[in-house]
């Protein structure tokens, strides 16, 4: 089986540099533990290939029965799905797949002076401007006018984001949990990289910048969110930076497999929009509902999972 392939965007404003190699191990695996299940479909979002990222599919290994389909969700994500027309009582349906990937330090080089606020609302831009993504406010009083506190008339399009950065950084403690969103963030001043990401983008999205969530996953996930400016030549360029963890802002030297970029998916099997790529079940069966295990897992003979998480001043 192959991996899932798209033509991959490349922005010349980008250098690479320190590759690290390592191997990434997917496995979807439903279980049907008291009781037999039928018409299994199982879903988990996979990696793709990003300019900072490459991939090869080593092996794919599917249990008897099953079948597996991939697709890809156009400059977000790739999806796996399972699907077995029954699992006995007791026994399991899965599919485990083996990557290598390579991932890249990231060093945005045009200078920021040269940088101005994108006009540009193509559809894609649009859906990291004006969408509903579960956790993100567009319009709440509270992020409105601080966007328009920190937003000053004659700021350069650079200082203004990093503007939003420093105010996200300087005043959000990190603090563990399930995912609440930018408005407890903004409320109690805490959160985790999530929440953070999702404040930083919602003051974005609001000067009128687009924006978006980038999940990585291995040992541990994590998020950090990238925007959207263009260059004296109208070319448009995606520009990472850190929110939670070390100050990377236009860098990133983050390692760990990216598995989306983009803060709402609609999950089909659920038949609602998500925070993340779609990971969800759906069977027959009448008894009691089988239950479905995601394994991301990093092989590498050293620890890529990350920086703590502070925010060194």
């Amino acid at each position: 089986a192959e991996s899932p392939k798209k033509k991959v965007d490349t922005d010349s404003a980008i250098e690479l540099s320190e590759p690290r190699t390592y191997r990434l191990q997917v496995i979807i695996r439903v279980d049907a533990p008291d009781g037999p299940a039928k018409n299994v479909v199982a879903q988990s979002p996979i990696p793709i290939e990003w300019q900072e990222q490459k991939l090869r599919l080593i092996e794919e290994k599917i249990t008897p029965g099953a079948r597996v389909k991939v697709s890809v969700i156009k400059g977000r994500a790739g999806v796996l799905e399972l699907r077995a027309k029954r699992i006995r009582q007791g026994e399991f349906a899965s599919v485990e797949r083996l990557y290598e990937v390579t991932r890249y330090h990231m060093q945005f080089v045009t200078p920021p002076e040269e940088l101005v606020f994108s006009k540009s609302r193509t559809s894609s831009l649009r859906e990291h401007l004006t969408a509903k993504d579960p956790g993100v406010e567009l319009k709440h009083p509270s992020f409105v006018k601080l966007a328009r506190e920190l937003k000053k008339d004659d700021a350069a399009a650079w200082d203004t984001v990093k503007e939003f950065w420093s105010w996200t950084r300087d005043n959000v403690t990190f603090t563990r949990g399930e995912y609440r969103g930018a408005l407890y963030a903004m409320e109690t001043r805490c959160g985790d990289c999530e929440e953070m990401s999702v404040l930083f983008i919602s003051l974005c999205r609001i000067a009128g910048i687009p924006s978006r969530s980038v999940w990585v996953d291995g040992v541990t996930g994590h998020s950090y969110p990238e925007f959207y400016l263009n260059d004296a030549q109208g070319q448009g360029h995606w520009i990472p930076c850190q929110v939670l963890g070390p100050p990377w802002f236009g860098e990133m030297s983050e390692y760990r497999p990216i598995f989306q970029k983009g803060d709402g998916f609609f999950d089909a099997l659920q038949k609602r929009v998500v925070r993340y790529a779609p990971q969800s079940l759906k069977a027959d069966g009448g008894g009691a509902a089988p239950k479905l295990t995601i394994q991301h897992n990093i092989i590498a003979d050293s620890d890529i999972n990350g920086p703590g998480y502070s925010n060194p001043k």
